[in-house]
């Protein structure tokens, strides 16, 4: 895969070292052809990361890395592209360069975009569109993202509390929910609009549309 090295430093979450890579094709169904943005450890393996917790400097505090007493829920298959990017990083496969905006942008395609400085995604608003997410929206540091990134949340009193913040919010609910808060709409995914294509989840930068929720799906779908 083509790709860019726009970060290479200390992770925002805990100081240690990280590369974010954004590579400029993908297959991927649900999102489209976006630029992808892949956030992860540099001396370390994506695989060790998660099952060692090193994975704390690309992913923060999510509810979704699991733990000790709790099955990890990411939708994320670690061992598939995070693995391939980063071993292509390792065999020195992609140049340096800032982000990539010539094409809708995937902020976050692993890890979440708020462990990479926000001077690194400063170019963010160049891009026509993008999507992002964050599960660590109440820390100082998180907060220049207002404008480009959701606040991820798990459950109703989390969006409550984001939106409070100025946050606008992505939900997950029960996998069998039929409906979400009605100050949110269900992700055009759901109905087959890709993320290219639809463009909402984009945080502040469409201040006047709805928070968006979806039921929990995947490997989630029994713990949320």
């Amino acid at each position: 895969m083509t790709g860019t090295i726009f970060y290479d430093g200390p992770s925002m979450l805990d100081g240690k070292p990280i590369v974010a890579i954004a590579t400029t094709s993908s297959t991927n169904r649900k999102t489209g052809d976006m630029i992808q943005t892949w956030i992860l450890r540099r001396n370390i393996d994506p695989v060790r990361s998660v099952s060692e917790g090193y994975d704390r400097s690309v992913c923060g505090d999510c509810y979704h890395r699991g733990s000790k007493d709790r099955p990890r829920t990411c939708y994320v298959n670690i061992g598939q592209a995070p693995l391939s990017v980063w071993r292509a990083f390792r065999r020195g496969s992609y140049r340096r360069g800032p982000l990539p905006t010539h094409k809708p942008v995937r902020m976050g395609a692993y890890g979440d975009p708020v462990a990479v400085p926000w001077h690194a995604w400063n170019g963010i608003h160049t891009a026509n569109k993008w999507t992002g997410y964050t599960h660590q929206w109440r820390e100082l540091h998180a907060q220049p993202f207002k404008n480009v990134l959701m606040a991820s949340c798990d459950n109703v009193g989390e969006a409550a509390e984001a939106a409070a913040a100025g946050w606008r919010t992505f939900l997950v609910t029960a996998y069998d929910s039929t409906e979400g808060p009605p100050d949110h709409i269900l992700c055009p995914s759901e109905s087959g609009t890709s993320c290219i294509d639809c463009g909402l989840c984009a945080g502040m930068q469409h201040a006047d549309a709805p928070s968006i929720y979806i039921p929990a799906h995947g490997t989630a779908k029994r713990f949320v």
